[in-house]
């Protein structure tokens, strides 16, 4: 059942990032209370602003985060909130924990487009200076074996991307 709520998650932001463009009004899914009710499984509400990757203090404006980590994948988001597998997550390098957390808060600000969100977190961690070329290249390192989907491009074609926002000076 997580794992269709997990999907149902993705495609909701998507959906609503397509309605957010036509200016159809949506209806608000879940609160970051009802989302941790219902998976239950020790997931927790972090207030925004409090939590810390490392030692790095992280923020999406007024958005909480949810630890989840029965989350099928490393990180999602969801309308007004985002949410983390920490078990996943603290197996992965520290740029990359943080440009996965930028990732999903940039579906907050600029919606569902993919290639946004991944320029969003990079531009991002550059200007905050903890993501540099070594780091983009970890970043890189840990998506490239991925294969393009619906959403996504293939990790090779969005690192190649990626590497395009490092340099340029746009603010996506």
């Amino acid at each position: 059942m997580h794992r269709s709520f997990g999907s149902f998650i993705r495609w909701s932001v998507a959906a609503i990032g397509v309605f957010w463009m036509l200016s159809i009004p949506v209806q608000a899914g879940p609160t970051p209370e009802e989302y941790v009710e219902y998976v239950g499984k020790g997931a927790k509400i972090v207030p925004p602003g409090q939590l810390k990757l490392g030692d790095y203090r992280m923020s999406c404006g007024r958005r909480p985060t949810v630890i989840d980590n029965s989350l099928d994948d490393y990180g999602a988001a969801y309308p007004g909130f985002l949410i983390l597998n920490m078990k996943l997550m603290n197996k992965i390098p520290k740029p990359v924990r943080m440009w996965i957390y930028s990732h999903e808060c940039a579906h907050q600000f600029r919606g569902p487009n993919e290639e946004v969100a991944d320029c969003f977190a990079v531009q991002r961690g550059r200007r905050r200076r903890w993501l540099s070329l070594t780091g983009l290249e970890q970043v890189c390192k840990f998506i490239s074996p991925a294969t393009g989907d619906s959403m996504h491009f293939s990790g090779s074609e969005r690192c190649e991307q990626m590497r395009k926002c490092f340099r340029t000076k746009k603010v996506f």
